[in-house]
C-alpha cells in the first residue's frame, strides 16, 4: 500500500480514524483539517444505540457496529500508547422512560439484540426512586432502564488521539483548507493555497456539513444541510471518580458525567442556524431547564457557573439517512457525511471500514443500502 498516495479531508471523527488506521497500516496518507465547527470537538456523547425506536437498518447496523467498534479502537489506542480511559469510559446508561411499558420494551429489545451486540452487557428495570441509587445528584418521577454496556465519549481527547496516533505512525496532517478540481482525464484533483493541483489514488471527502461547498466546484449538487449543536459543562471535585451512568432522558438535555468531575449537559439541535458558531444563551438556558427536572441542581445554576461552552456544526441529509459511498461519476473520490447526532457513534467504524476498502479492496457496507446517488448528482 505503500506505493499508493490517500487523502482524506476533515479531520473529525470519521477523517481522523480512517488516517490513523491507513498511516498504522504503512499507507501514504495525508489528513487536511482546519478544524473550524468540527463537530466532533465540540461534543460529548453517549455510546448506547440499540434501543432507538428508528426503523432504518442500515443507520442501526452503523451505530451497533460502532459501539462494538469503540471496543477495538480503545485497545488499539492504548496499545500505540495513549490512555483511552482518558477518552471512552463505560460505566453504564440510564434511559429514562415515560412509562413502564417502554422499559419492558427495552427489556425485550436487548433479548434479541445482544447476541450481535454484545456489548450491550446486562440490563435492568429501575423505579423511580431508584433512579438516586446510580446518582444521588438525580431525581425522577419516572421509570427508566439501565444498561451496563453504555458508555461515554469525549469528542476533543478522541480526535486528539487519533490525530497523534497518525502522525506516530507516519501519517501527515496539514492544516490548510482543501479544494477539488477535475483534471482534464476525468482525475479529481486535491490543492491548498500552499500545494498546487495534485492527484491522490483515493480521496475522502469526509468534511460533514461543508462537504456541499466542496463538491460545488465539481458540478455537484449535495443533500446536506447543517444542524448546530450547543452544550455546557460543569466541574465540581465532589464528582471526581463516581463512576455515574450517563443519562438519557425521554426528551433532550443528555446529562454526561465524566470521572475527571465534569458533568456534561446537551447537546441543542438547531435546524435554522446554518453555520454559526456563537453561543446563544437563550438555547443553553432551554437545555439547562429540560435536564433540570432529572437533575434538580441545575435550577440553582447560573450562566456564569459554566465551566465551559461548546459550539459544533453536524451535517444532516433531508431524510436522516447517512450519506457514504464513491461520488458518482469518479474514480478516485469518496464521500462520508450526514451522520447527524449519532456521528460520535457511527463515525468511527465508518473511518475504519473506508481504510478496510483502500487497504483491502472491499468493506462490510452494501452500496444497495447506502444509495449515495439520492444524495449527490451532478448538474447536467
Amino acid at each position: 500500500m505503500k506505493h499508493k498516495t490517500i487523502a482524506i479531508i476533515g479531520g473529525g471523527i470519521v477523517g481522523s480514524t480512517a488516517a490513523y488506521y491507513l498511516a498504522k497500516a504503512g499507507c501514504d496518507v495525508t489528513l487536511f483539517d482546519t478544524g473550524t465547527g468540527q463537530a466532533t470537538k465540540a461534543a460529548a456523547g453517549i455510546i448506547c444505540p440499540w434501543f432507538s425506536l428508528r426503523r432504518n437498518k442500515p443507520w442501526y447496523y452503523l451505530v451497533s457496529n460502532g459501539a462494538e467498534f469503540y471496543r477495538k479502537l480503545m485497545s488499539d489506542l492504548d496499545d500505540d500508547g495513549f490512555n483511552s480511559q482518558e477518552i471512552f469510559q463505560v460505566d453504564g446508561t440510564l434511559m429514562i422512560r415515560r412509562k413502564e411499558k417502554r422499559v419492558q420494551q427495552d427489556l425485550k429489545q436487548a433479548k434479541t439484540k445482544r447476541e450481535a451486540s454484545p456489548s450491550i452487557g446486562q440490563i435492568a428495570p429501575v423505579a423511580p426512586e431508584e433512579v438516586s441509587n446510580y446518582n444521588p445528584l438525580l431525581k425522577s418521577t419516572h421509570p427508566a432502564t439501565f444498561v451496563e454496556g453504555g458508555g461515554r465519549v469525549d469528542g476533543e481527547a478522541l480526535i486528539q488521539a487519533l490525530h497523534a496516533a497518525c502522525l506516530q505512525h507516519g501519517g501527515k496532517i496539514e492544516h490548510f483548507e482543501a479544494f477539488l478540481k477535475e483534471d482534464a482525464e476525468g482525475q479529481i484533483q486535491l490543492f491548498t493555497n500552499k500545494q498546487p493541483p495534485k492527484a491522490y489514488d483515493y480521496i475522502l471527502a469526509s468534511a460533514g456539513a461543508w462537504l456541499p461547498h466542496l463538491l460545488k466546484p465539481l458540478g455537484y449538487q449535495t443533500d446536506i444541510r447543517p444542524q448546530k449543536g450547543q452544550l455546557f459543562i460543569l466541574s465540581n471535585e465532589a464528582w471526581k471518580d463516581q463512576h455515574w451512568p450517563v443519562v438519557m432522558p425521554y426528551g433532550t438535555g443528555d446529562i454526561i458525567p465524566f470521572n475527571d468531575g465534569r458533568i456534561i449537559i446537551g447537546a441543542s439541535h438547531e435546524d435554522e442556524m446554518g453555520y454559526d458558531l456563537s453561543i446563544d444563551q437563550s438555547e443553553l438556558q432551554a437545555l439547562q431547564e429540560e435536564a433540570s427536572q432529572w437533575l434538580p441542581l441545575l435550577k440553582d445554576i447560573k450562566p456564569t457557573d459554566h465551566v465551559e461552552c461548546k459550539v459544533g456544526t453536524r451535517a444532516m441529509t433531508s431524510d436522516y439517512a447517512v450519506l457514504v459511498g464513491q461520488v458518482p461519476e469518479t474514480a478516485n473520490l469518496w464521500a462520508v457525511s450526514g451522520l447527524g447526532s449519532s456521528g460520535l457513534t457511527s463515525g468511527p467504524f465508518l473511518g475504519y471500514e473506508w481504510s478496510q476498502l483502500v487497504i483491502n479492496g472491499s468493506w462490510s457496507l452494501k452500496a444497495e443500502d447506502f444509495p449515495i446517488d439520492n444524495y449527490i448528482s451532478r448538474n447536467k
